[in-house]
């Protein structure tokens, strides 16, 4: 199928009837700005093909005008078979109407002509519409050609079938999967990707359990051995630990042992008597020595004590004064500091009045600077104004620029577009020759030249008669309405200016730009002239400072009068009163810091002779407290006993103890053994006693629990357990080498089918893959792609590395999908299946040097098949060299 024209009426957004004709065979481009309709030419297109003339579906009813719901209507016209065929379809729902008529004058309506339609074509429509089949992949809509090359189940049919007739049918594709399917489900049923499964893992876990069930009855055999060894030994133990032991003799040596306990016990009770009386009495001799000692200290004590309180009396004396004559001293620096005090605060509040009054005079200049801001306002507004009428003068814009530069570029293209068919005649004359020769009426412009002729035109030469040229070309009407349409559109552009030429709406936008340029400027000036304040909440804009203006001069009033000016002081006499009353406080200040420190010394020195006489009279206080308590204690402890009746008992006391200690030593040598040593010995022979009759019971019932075990196993039959056991294991075992063979055996059925199946593939996919090839060398030398059964993009190989095709950068998935659909297109144009590739803003994501060979691929696709490129980007795709389209209102 060839598409030759398309003529839409009110569809969606268009307005009207509008047309695009002269598609041509091979590479066509339609180039527009955003929104001019491209996207919705396609979807005519596909519309007029795919879509019932009474279809009530919701994307059907879009079709109309998008605000005034006009019923919409597409003209196709396209060749197929060598015959051209129109499409006229209405899509007015129940009342739609569909109307196909061919060259050879045959003419189908409605159901007739969508069915004609659908044969001719080669498509089956469904209910709902669309777009079915391969025409979705060749047909690409705004945005999805950087995708992979999805194909539906009909489109893959379609595919499939152009492959079959090319190399019959191979296990490539859907088909032939039926064995390697049924081997790797069997497959799938013994071993999986972890490991066994189904039956040969059932086998598996029971050999496990075998193995382990083998296991613990050998160890329980091995268990009634080591029962059998155990119970002879512990009989044995038993014997001896009987035998080695005399009940009686051990009750005997036990019992004496106790008796001499008793006799230990009487006598180490006597000695802790002597023992306690001795310690009591050295206790009351060391006790009666003490008190003489104290009695003796606290006489030697009481002397010191009285010669220091004779000394600090001298010195509490001294300090009393030296206060008096610092309290002099002190009380002549704090009445001169006091006086300078005053004299620093009179200072202060001439400060402050002054500091008002500056206060005005920064209050009268920030009433005068915002009286500034307001002129300077005015002046510019003024010019803002002026310059807004000046704008307004000048009707060229930039988009004016452009729509005249736009039709100038479509005048030189006619007239290129004319000079390559036009015949061109070539005049070379003497010069007193050529008022004679005359081209329809007019003489030669000089002696040699050259003419392009268009229509019928009539060279007459004197004295010898006329030559009529009528050149033959075959667009001459198209490209004659052409050059006058636009020539008119160049006119129109150039009034609707209200300027006679390019250059001179040029100058005209550039003086309305510069105009505009300064008027902003001004705007921005005035903003910052006037840009408000938060921090005096003083809003942006002129009515706001006139407002605060005003609030100023009468802030400045009523300072005035507080501070009792009648006019507003010079700012260097301000200044200088400022200065002079700063300079006086700075000398107050150091003479304040200079009788500060004068007093700093007599100050030091009263606190000094303050704090010595504190000191003193607190240690005199002390210090009498302290003679006043021992003297207490001393005759308090006097009254008791004389110092010679107190040293007398203590001498009595310390004989006493002597006696005592002597007593103890006598005592302690007649005590014989400890009784700690008879203790350890019963208890040991107590513990040797205890321990015999445990060994005896345990041993006992240890030979009562082995019996008890060997008879019951016995009784259970473990060895006959075990060979019952090892039998199964040896089954188990031999059943999984069985199932391990038979996977193997699988494994390789199908890694062989795999093999054929790959090969298979490679012959099944050649046709689209040689297709691919030639356009694929000229846009990455070196490079080959990888299809699935599916007919997807699959990987890129290229420098011996594959990378899928998921990684690819967006640009690079773009260009691949879009040479794959040429292959698909040529593969069905092969098979003499319609075939029309369409891409609508394709090749988006390509740089530069990728861009120039996409337009060599496509200039060599198209030689064999019928391409449309709908694009936004004029400047790029003029190197395409493509057959230019446009969409123009019908006349």
């Amino acid at each position: 199928m060839k598409i030759r024209s398309v003529e839409l009426t009110n569809f969606r957004k268009f307005v009207g009837t509008f047309r695009v004709d002269c598609i041509g065979d091979n590479v066509n481009v339609l180039v527009g700005r955003n929104e001019l309709g491209k996207s919705t030419l396609l979807e005519a297109i596909n519309g007029a093909i795919f879509e019932k003339a009474k279809s009530t579906a919701a994307h059907v009813k879009a079709f109309r005008h998008l605000a005034n719901q006009t019923v919409p209507e597409v003209k196709l016209a396209f060749d197929v078979d060598g015959k051209s065929w129109l499409i006229h379809k209405r899509f007015a729902g129940q009342a739609g109407k569909a109307i196909l008529s061919c060259s050879d004058q045959r003419l189908f309506e409605d159901d007739a002509a969508e069915a004609e339609l659908q044969r001719l074509l080669g498509f089956s429509g469904g209910r709902s519409g669309g777009e079915p089949g391969i025409w979705g992949t060749l047909w690409v809509q705004q945005g999805q050609s950087f995708g992979d090359v999805e194909l539906n189940e009909q489109a893959q049919r379609t595919m499939q079938g152009c492959l079959e007739a090319q190399v019959g049918l191979v296990t490539g594709g859907t088909r032939g999967q039926k064995i390697p399917k049924a081997v790797r489900d069997a497959l799938d049923a013994l071993r999986g990707a972890r490991g066994p499964r189904g039956r040969f893992k059932d086998a598996i876990d029971k050999l496990s359990d075998a193995k382990q069930e083998v296991a613990d009855l050998e160890a329980k055999r091995q268990a009634v051995f080591q029962f059998m060894e155990d119970l002879g030994r512990d009989k044995h133990e038993l014997k001896q630990e009987l035998d080695g032991w005399d009940e009686a003799a051990h009750r005997l040596e036990l019992e004496g042992e106790r008796t001499k306990r008793t006799v230990a016990v009487t006598r180490a009770a006597e000695v802790g008597s002597v023992r306690s009386a001795a310690k009591l009495a050295r206790e009351r001799a060391t006790q009666a020595r003490k008190l003489v000692d104290d009695r003796a200290k606290a006489v030697e004590e009481l002397r010191p004590l009285e010669s220091s309180l004779l000394q600090l009396g001298a010195q509490n004396a001294a300090a009393l004064a030296a206060q008096a004559d610092a309290e002099v001293a002190v009380s002549k620096g704090e009445a001169k500091l006091a006086d300078l005090r005053i004299k620093t605060t009179q200072n202060a509040e001439r400060t402050r009045k002054l500091e008002r009054v500056r206060n005005v005079v920064r209050l009268n200049a920030e009433v005068a600077q915002h009286q500034q801001v307001i002129d300077t306002s005015a002046t510019l507004e003024l010019e803002r104004q002026q310059l807004g009428e000046m704008i307004g003068a000048i009707a060229t814009t930039d988009e004016a620029v452009t729509r005249i530069e736009e039709a100038v570029t479509e005048c030189a293209a006619a007239e290129a577009a004319m000079s390559a068919v036009a015949t061109t005649v070539s005049f070379a004359v003497q010069d007193d020759a050529r008022d004679s020769i005359l081209v329809d009426g007019k003489a030669i412009a000089a002696s040699a030249s050259c003419m392009p002729i268009m229509g019928k035109t009539t060279v007459a030469i004197a004295r010898v008669g006329t030559i009529t040229i009528e050149p033959q070309i075959k667009n001459r009407g198209a490209l004659l309405a052409r050059r006058d349409a636009g020539a008119q559109r160049m006119r129109a552009a150039l009034q609707a200016a209200g300027v006679e030429s390019l250059a001179e709406a040029r100058v005209a936008a550039a003086q309305r730009k510069e105009h505009t340029r300064r008027s902003n400027d001004i705007g921005k000036e005035l903003a910052r002239l006037v840009p408000g304040d938060k921090s005096k909440k003083l809003a942006p804009g002129l009515d706001p400072l006139k407002g605060h203006l005003s609030e100023l001069r009468g802030r400045l009033k009523v300072d005035m009068k507080n501070c009792e000016l009648a006019e507003i002081p010079a700012e260097s006499a301000l200044a200088r009163d400022i200065q002079e009353n700063l300079d006086d406080g700075a000398r107050l200040e150091a003479e304040i810091k200079t009788a500060e420190a004068e007093l700093a010394g007599p100050a030091d020195v009263l606190l000094q002779a303050e704090k010595k006489l504190r000191h003193a009279r607190e240690r005199i206080a002390g210090l009498n407290g302290t003679i006043e308590s021992k003297k207490a204690d001393l005759a308090a402890s006097r009254m008791s006993g004389s110092d010679e009746q107190l040293v007398s008992a203590a001498e009595a006391l310390e004989r006493e103890a002597a006696v005592a200690d002597t007593l103890l030593i006598e005592k302690e040598r007649e005590e014989g053994e400890s009784l700690e040593a008879i203790d350890a010995r019963i208890k040991r022979l107590e513990k040797a006693a205890s321990n015999h009759h445990q060994s005896v019971a345990t041993l006992s019932n240890e030979v009562t629990r082995l019996t008890a075990l060997i008879e019951a196993n016995e009784g259970a039959g473990v060895e006959e357990m075990l060979l019952g056991a090892e039998a199964e294991r040896d089954r188990l075992t031999n059943t999984i080498a069985e199932f391990q063979e038979e996977a193997d055996v699988l494994q390789l059925l199908l890694d062989t089918l795999e093999t054929a199946e790959g090969e298979a593939k490679t012959r099944y996919l050649a046709p689209v893959v040689s297709r691919v090839e030639p356009y694929l060398k000229m846009l990455l030398p070196g490079s080959n792609i990888v299809l699935d059964e599916n007919l997807q993009i699959a990987a890129l190989q290229r420098s011996g590395q594959r990378e899928d095709f998921e990684v690819l950068s967006g640009g690079t998935k773009e260009q691949l999908a879009v040479l794959t659909r040429l292959a698909f297109a040529e593969l069905l144009l092969g098979q003499g299946r319609p075939a029309t590739v369409i891409l609508d803003d394709a090749l988006a994501f390509s740089d530069d040097d990728r861009i120039e060979s996409m337009f060599d691929v496509l200039m060599r696709a198209g030689e064999n098949v019928q391409i449309i490129v709908l694009t936004c980007r004029k400047r790029l795709f003029t190197r395409l060299g493509a057959s230019p389209l446009e969409i123009r209102a019908a006349s």
